[in-house]
């Protein structure tokens, strides 16, 4: 796909006051990317983010560099920042390993979670219900899930895991889109997870988790097959859609 112009491509992320912090920017640009204001292969050029963004470089960089190891961005020492594009391949790839290493990690888990991490799970699933933004239901499920493995206290599975996780971002992200169902059936997947835990049904959990992974790489494939959704008219983000021009600030 050719590379599209960076501030052409985010003309749609203006806001009505400055934000600064790291948070806010890589919030915004992983939005970007996720809702499809920011397509696949676009470039990503620090200056005219900050200036669409009214922030300085140094928090864009930051920024970027974070979504880099999410699997959103790709950096070449030529090009530049670039939006990552999906492939079948990767996403076949990641979600076996997925596959392959969330038994062990739930089998781990399901008798040493807390009653507090369990409270913790609830409240980021009860999140995820409320929420209509869809690039913040997929950040939320990355926690909801690293909640949940993090008992199993085995260090090295858990970082495989948590890169997969951060991998796999992009795609459950593709994975929502055109399916209406999609997140009704993650949440009940969720409240039958963590109904699992709280009876230390290890057996259960597994099969819902497995369930779970396997039915968001059917998604996201089925998908990926349709090609890319149109962007939501008006980026569908918080503050002015702006001049999507290259032109004064928003």
């Amino acid at each position: 796909m050719a590379a599209l112009d960076g501030m052409a491509a985010v003309g749609d992320l203006g806001v009505g006051t400055a934000r600064t912090t790291h948070r806010d920017v890589i919030d915004r640009l992983r939005r970007a990317i996720l809702i499809g204001v920011l397509p696949a292969g676009t470039r990503l050029v620090q200056a005219d983010l900050a200036r669409r963004l009214r922030v300085s470089v140094t928090p864009v960089r930051e920024a970027l560099r974070d979504l880099v190891g999410e699997g959103l961005v790709d950096f070449d020492p030529y090009r530049g920042a670039t939006v990552h594009s999906p492939t079948l391949a990767e996403l076949e790839e990641i979600y076996e390993i997925r596959t392959r290493l969330t038994p062990p990690a739930v089998q781990g888990s399901v008798d040493r979670a807390t009653n507090s991490d369990l409270a913790e799970a609830e409240a980021l699933g009860a999140a995820m219900e409320a929420t209509s933004d869809p690039a913040e239901w997929v950040d939320l499920n990355r926690r909801f899930h690293a909640v949940l493995i993090a008992p199993c206290r085995r260090a090295h599975l858990l970082e495989i895991l948590t890169r997969m996780s951060d991998l796999s971002t992009l795609y459950v992200g593709v994975s929502l889109g055109g399916d209406s169902g999609r997140r009704e059936r993650g949440d009940h997947d969720h409240h039958e997870l963590v109904s699992a835990y709280r009876a230390r049904d290890v057996g259960r959990a597994v099969t819902v988790s497995l369930k779970h992974v396997a039915d968001t790489l059917d998604d996201a494939r089925a998908a990926l097959l349709r090609g890319p959704a149109p962007a939501p008219a008006g980026g569908e983000l918080d503050g002015d859609a702006g001049d999507r021009s290259s032109g004064p600030d928003l």
